[in-house]
C-alpha cells in the first residue's frame, strides 16, 4: 500500500472513531464539543505531518518505522507502564495471562555474558528429556549465535508453537566441543510457587515468585498441603515479586481474606475502570496467624495482597517498604498484529489509600496532561507528599499512609552486600563453582557442610578464574598511578605505591574473612540446588534469613503478633 493510501486508511479509521460520539463518551468520559474538536484537529495534523515527511523528506522514510517512532514518542510522555508492542514481543504477556507457553522447559539467565540454563530443566519437558543440564550456556538457536542477546531475546527464540522444532547448541563445562540438541517444543505450564515447606515446628512457608494465571490455585494447593502436614502459622514470602495480573492478586488474597471483604478497588476515566474486587470465597487459611514478607522489589499485585492483609488486620507485614506501583494496565488491540498496554486506572487498597509513587507521572513543564500543562511546579510530587501525610486507618484503627508503597508493620533491613559479595554474585562465582563441585563429586547427597576444605577449594577456583574486585579507594589509586606515570614522576613514587597496594591486598583478604558467613551459606544454597533442585536450595538458607527468622519469632509469640495488629507501635530490627 502506498503512503497516500496508508494515510487515507488511518484518517478514515480516526474519523470513524471520532464520529461514534456515544461510544467514545463511554471510553473517555463526558467531554465538551471543544475537546472533540481538538481531537479531530490533531488527528488531521498528525496525518499532514506524516504525509509531508514521508513524501518530501530528502531521505526515503520507512512508513512503518516512522509511525512506530511517533507512537513511542507519544507514550514516553505518559508513564513507564504504558507500552506498545508487536505480536512477537508479546511472549511474557501471554505467559502471564495464560499461565503457559510453547517452549522447551528451561529457566535461563545471564551468566558469564551468555544466556545460561540457571535451574534444572522442568521434569519431563523437552530440555529435560534431551539431557540439557543446569549451567549449559546456550550459544546458538537455530544456527544463529546468541552472543550479546538479552534473556528475553534468547527466550523468545526458544519459545514457539508446540510441536515445532528448535535446534540449540550449548557449551557445557568439561566438554571440549559444543553440544547440539534438536528439540520439539511442548506446552510448558509456568509454576508461580517455587517453595512450600514447614520450616520450624508448625510454621509453614510459601514463596510466590510471580502472579501468573495459576498463582491463586497454586497458593491454595500449597496451603492445603501444609495444613495436612500440621501447619498452624504461615509465612507468605512476596519479596522480589514484581507482581502481575490484578485479577490474580485478588485470587491469591482470596486465600487469606474473609468472604465479602474488599481487597482492592480501581478508579479511572474510562467508565468501566471503576470496579471493586471482593473476596469471593471463604479463606482456605481460615484464621491461622499470617505474616507477609515484602521488600523494595515487591510491586503491583504483591502490594495489593500485602496492602489488603495490612489494611484488614489479617496479618503482619514484615520487611521493607514496597516499590509503589498502584496503576492498572489494560491491553487494547490497535491492529492485526499489535496491541497497546495502557494505564487505565489507579488501584486503592481497603483503607482507601493509593500506594503509587505519584512522581511517575510527568506533570511538570511541557506535560501532555491537561492538569499539568506549562506548570513549572511538580504537582505529582506535591500530591505524593500530601498523600504521605494523610492518615488512613486499618480495620482495627491503626494509622497507615499512602503516597508510595506499603510500609511494613515490622521493618527489617538486611545487611547490604559489600564489594566482594556483590562482585561474587555479579560474576556468578557461587553458581559456577557449584556446577564444577557437583560435577567433580557425583556421589553427593543429603546435607552439605561448607567446611574449610570447600572454602579452600573455592578460593583456588577464584584464582583459577582470575576473579577480581576492587575495594574502596583502589580505582582512585590506579588513576593516580597512571597520571603520575604519564607526568614522568611515577618512578619516585613506586615504593610508596607498592606499599599501598600491599595494604589493599591485605584488606581484600580481610573482606573474605569478614564475609565468610555469607560465602558459606551462598555456597550451600547453590550446591544443594544443583543436587536437589531450586526449592531445596531455598529451604537450606532460611535459617540464615534475618527477615524469615523475625517472622518466626513474631508468629511463635502470640502476644507480639496480637500487639502489632492492635497498636501503632510496631517494631523494627
Amino acid at each position: 500500500m502506498n503512503t497516500k493510501k496508508q494515510i487515507a486508511v488511518i484518517l478514515l479509521l480516526m474519523f470513524a472513531v471520532i464520529t461514534l460520539g456515544g461510544w467514545l463518551s463511554n471510553v473517555i468520559g463526558n467531554r465538551s464539543s471543544d475537546y472533540y474538536h481538538q481531537l479531530r484537529k490533531n488527528y488531521g495534523l498528525f496525518g499532514s505531518v506524516f504525509e509531508a515527511v514521508t513524501e518530501r523528506y530528502v531521505e526515503e522514510v520507512d512508513p512503518d518505522k516512522f509511525v512506530r517512532a511517533a507512537i513511542d514518542g507519544m507514550i514516553n510522555q505518559l508513564d513507564p507502564y504504558t507500552v506498545y508492542f508487536e505480536t512477537e514481543e508479546n511472549d511474557d504477556l501471554q505467559i502471564m495471562t495464560s499461565g503457559k507457553y510453547g517452549g522447551i522447559g528451561t529457566r535461563i539467565g545471564i551468566r558469564n555474558g551468555w544466556c545460561t540454563v540457571v535451574e534444572q530443566p522442568f521434569d519431563g519437558k523437552p530440555a529435560f528429556r534431551a539431557g540439557i543440564r543446569e549451567g549449559d550456556q546456550i550459544i546458538e538457536v537455530d544456527g544463529e549465535s546468541t552472543k550479546g542477546e538479552s534473556v528475553s531475546e534468547t527466550a523468545s527464540r526458544l519459545r514457539g508453537k508446540p510441536g515445532t522444532e528448535v535446534v540449540i547448541k550449548v557449551h557445557r563445562m568439561g566438554e571440549p566441543e559444543p553440544l547440539q540438541f534438536r528439540l520439539i517444543r511442548d506446552n510448558i505450564v509456568v509454576e508461580d510457587v517455587n517453595c512450600s515447606t514447614i520450616i520450624e515446628g508448625d510454621v509453614g512457608y510459601i514463596r510466590l515468585t510471580r502472579f501468573g494465571r495459576n498463582a491463586g490455585d497454586e497458593v491454595k494447593r500449597a496451603i492445603l498441603s501444609l495444613k495436612e502436614q500440621g501447619m498452624q502459622k504461615l509465612i507468605f514470602d512476596l519479596r522480589s515479586n514484581p507482581g502481575g495480573l490484578l485479577e490474580t492478586a485478588v485470587e491469591v488474597a482470596d486465600n487469606f481474606i474473609d468472604k465479602g471483604e474488599t481487597i482492592v478497588y480501581t478508579k479511572g476515566r474510562w467508565k468501566n475502570a471503576d470496579r471493586t474486587y471482593r473476596a469471593k470465597t471463604s479463606p482456605v487459611l481460615e484464621d491461622l496467624p499470617l505474616v507477609v514478607l515484602v521488600d523494595r522489589y515487591s510491586a503491583s499485585a504483591s502490594e495489593i495482597v500485602a496492602g489488603a492483609v495490612q489494611d484488614l488486620d489479617r496479618g503482619v507485614v514484615i520487611g521493607m517498604t514496597t516499590y509503589g506501583k498502584g496503576l492498572v494496565q489494560t491491553v487494547v488491540g490497535v491492529g492485526p498484529n499489535s496491541a497497546l498496554k495502557v494505564t487505565s486506572s489507579k488501584y486503592y487498597i481497603p483503607s482507601g489509600r493509593l500506594i503509587q509513587r505519584l512522581d511517575v507521572f510527568n506533570k511538570g513543564p511541557r506535560s501532555v496532561f491537561l492538569d499539568g500543562q506549562d506548570n513549572t511546579d511538580t504537582p505529582a510530587e506535591k500530591e505524593a507528599e500530601e498523600d504521605q501525610k494523610e492518615e488512613y486507618f486499618t480495620s482495627s484503627g491503626r494509622v497507615v499512609h499512602g503516597g508510595g508503597g506499603v510500609k511494613p508493620d515490622v521493618e527489617v533491613i538486611p545487611d547490604t552486600l559489600n564489594r566482594l559479595e556483590f562482585a561474587l554474585l555479579r560474576q556468578s562465582m557461587f553458581f559456577n563453582f557449584a556446577l564444577q563441585y557437583v560435577q567433580n563429586n557425583p556421589d553427593l547427597s543429603g546435607t552439605i557442610n561448607i567446611d574449610q576444605n570447600i572454602l579452600t577449594e573455592f578460593q583456588s577456583f577464584l584464582k583459577e578464574k582470575e576473579f577480581e574486585f576492587k575495594v574502596e579507594g583502589e580505582n582512585e589509586l590506579l588513576s593516580f598511578e597512571k597520571i603520575a606515570t604519564d607526568q614522568g614522576y611515577g618512578a619516585s613514587l613506586t615504593s610508596s605505591l607498592d606499599e599501598i597496594k600491599k595494604m589493599i591486598e591485605i584488606q581484600k583478604e580481610k573482606e573474605f574473612d569478614d564475609s565468610i558467613d555469607y560465602i558459606q551459606w551462598s555456597l550451600e544454597r547453590e550446591i544443594v540446588a544443583k543436587i536437589h533442585g531450586t526449592e531445596a536450595g531455598i529451604i537450606t538458607v532460611l535459617d540464615n534469613d534475618e527477615t524469615v527468622q523475625k517472622a518466626v519469632e513474631i508468629l511463635e509469640s502470640g502476644e507480639k503478633y496480637s500487639a502489632i495488629l492492635k497498636t501503632n507501635s510496631g517494631a523494627s530490627s
